[in-house]
């Protein structure tokens, strides 16, 4: 693969290009998809022509978005996909019964990538959306991840968490240390005002099939539009995990016969 003279090949500056759009850049012309790539302009021009030309971007213009061709391929093949598929019509049922937001999110690297998420019509936005993410130790989703992480995977999670400087909203790390392990003894975490300060997250954790926790279930529920009730919230969460757990297994099982 041919480098650039930075030393890049065309797959990381290709990788940089797509990683310009987010939900909140959906069109970008190809001087700013420059800007944000920190890529020469002749060269962003060249790039998104070429994954245009394979449906990778689409043209819209002047200016370009993300292609149906990627959507179709990672949506063919990504694990992500699957889980978020396997889980949606649970989520649906909770959403029913306590409306807000109610999203599913997975480990990736230090962070939160958030699956799918389903919202009542006209709630009030929040900070998480599908494809997004956010740090592990900031959502109610992240904080169930990071409880049920490996041991040593989280101990060096706080440690890098630690030496940065960063104050977690739960004031220090030693305090988010005891969230962690409350979370752990309850099964669940509740967490009010960590990102949004007028609403109250609550998660609890999926486990796949060999017994990990593969992912965390949780609600983002506005306090202005009414009392939050997190026992009730977590037996809805719970009973929707068991569920989508069921359904994990049963799967499995059918891979193995099939295989």
């Amino acid at each position: 693969m041919a480098n650039s003279p930075s030393g890049e090949t065309v797959i990381q500056r290709v990788d940089r290009v797509l990683g310009a759009f987010t939900s909140r850049t959906r069109r970008l012309t190809a001087a700013q998809v420059a800007k944000r790539a920190d890529l020469p302009p002749s060269t962003a021009h060249r790039l998104c022509a070429e994954l245009a030309r394979c449906g990778w971007l689409d043209r819209e213009g002047d200016a370009f978005v993300v292609g149906t061709r990627l959507w179709e391929l990672s949506t063919r093949s990504a694990p992500e996909s699957s889980l978020a598929s396997v889980a949606t019509p649970f989520m649906q049922d909770v959403q029913a019964a306590l409306g807000h937001h109610i999203h599913l999110g997975r480990v990736e690297g230090g962070e939160v990538l958030f699956l799918q998420r389903l919202s009542e019509r006209g709630a009030r936005e929040i900070s998480s959306a599908v494809a997004e993410r956010l740090p592990l130790h900031v959502s109610a989703v992240g904080l169930v991840l990071l409880a049920w992480m490996d041991e040593a995977e989280r101990a060096s999670y706080l440690a890098e968490l630690a030496a940065s400087g960063t104050h977690p909203p739960q004031g220090s790390v030693e305090n988010l240390e005891a969230v962690l392990q409350t979370a752990r003894s309850a099964g669940h975490v509740v967490q009010t005002g960590n990102i949004e300060h007028d609403r109250t997250a609550i998660a609890v954790p999926v486990k796949g099939a060999q017994g990990s926790v593969v992912a965390a279930l949780g609600a983002v529920l506005d306090r202005t539009a009414g009392p939050v009730d997190p026992g009730a919230t977590v037996q809805v969460l719970r009973a929707a995990s068991h569920g989508i757990e069921r359904t994990l297994r049963e799967e499995t099982a059918r891979e193995r016969v099939a295989g």
